[in-house]
């Protein structure tokens, strides 16, 4: 009865927005940042700092600049809530160690999503071929480029170009990250089944403080701001600018990896999303998981796999957001 209700306001507020400038808020809200790796998700990471592979090719690639093999990674993500669960979100790279400073490769990875309630479901893909270099031994650099598109109720988006740039400072046990990102515009011609929706996404910036405590021990903090006031809508040519509290535009997160990744990690994490409805004051994650070799003695070295689930809007209802996320993550990193 809940969603019944919601579909049919949610009507209501598309003819009143095509024929005034009312708000648009209904269509486009839900914009919230995907965790394109499994590794990711269990540390509610955005992998903006994180050095081992399995984070750095879906979040900051400066960090791959210090990886010496090849690589090739897949992965699968989903969520269950109301009770419904979301289509399978797949993900997938490969890296090429052309030289000790220099390394390229193409990543596909969902950038936003959203998929409860069902009325608002919402991707963003991102295609992205990327370069890095290494600039001395404690600082790299990395540019990704490549086409994104997006999915809403009735169908694809047009193309647009998603570009991001990303740093990457290690010295001794200590890292930092930042990152840099500009989704693109979208244009929908039958969004709703004949409405023309373009949308422009918001622009992130991504920072991250790493500290590796012990050998087995790694810690690492995250935030990120989101410019939704540059992020705007035009529905049959009207235009719409947002204006969303200060509050929704920062999100941060804590994770914490115990162990080694060739053998047995546990991963954990705990942060803050953001959320676009101004009701939802914090929308808090907590995620665990854990990673390590697959059959090694069997496969040998680089054969590497994480697994996670996350409870996304803790004590919040599931009608208003909240969802259970898991994913599976593959990776063969080879000479």
């Amino acid at each position: 009865m809940i969603f019944k209700r919601k579909r049919y306001f949610y009507l209501l507020v598309l003819i009143v927005s095509a024929s005034s400038s009312g708000s648009l808020l209904a269509q486009v809200a839900g914009y919230e940042s995907a965790y394109p790796s499994a590794y990711l998700l269990g540390l509610s990471s955005t992998g903006v700092v994180s050095a081992n592979p399995m984070g750095s090719i879906y979040g900051n690639t400066a960090f791959l600049s210090n990886q010496p093999k090849h690589i090739l990674d897949g992965g699968v993500n989903g969520s269950y809530a109301n009770p419904k669960t979301s289509p399978l979100y797949l993900s997938g790279a490969m890296y090429f160690s052309y030289s000790e400073s220099l390394g390229f490769g193409f990543r596909g990875k969902p950038v936003f999503l959203r998929s409860f309630p069902t009325d608002e479901r919402f991707s963003n893909y991102a295609f992205q071929g990327f370069v890095n270099w290494k600039w001395n031994e404690s600082l790299s650099f990395a540019l990704q480029l490549g086409p994104g598109v997006s999915g809403r109720i009735g169908g694809y988006s047009s193309y647009s170009w998603n570009l991001s740039a990303s740093t990457a400072f290690q010295y001794g046990n200590f890292r930092l990250g930042m990152i840099l990102e500009s989704p693109g515009t979208y244009r929908f011609d039958k969004y709703l089944g004949s409405e023309k929706l373009k949308e422009r996404l918001p622009e992130r910036i991504l920072v991250g403080l790493g500290y590796k405590i012990t050998e087995s021990i790694d810690l690492q903090l995250e935030g990120n701001r989101t410019f939704f006031e540059r992020s705007h809508t035009s529905l049959n040519g009207g235009n719409q600018s947002f204006e969303y509290p200060v509050r929704t535009m920062y999100a941060g997160n804590i994770g914490l990896a115990i162990g080694k990744i060739e053998s047995f990690q546990l991963i954990t994490g705990f942060g803050r999303e953001f959320r676009a409805d101004s009701a939802l004051k914090g929308f808090y994650t907590a995620s665990l998981g854990f990673a390590g070799s697959i059959f090694p003695k069997e496969l040998g070295e680089g054969y590497l796999y994480a697994f996670s689930l996350q409870r996304s809007g803790l004590s919040v209802p599931e009608r208003d957001g909240a969802e259970t996320r898991a994913a599976l993550q593959i990776q063969i990193q080879f000479q």
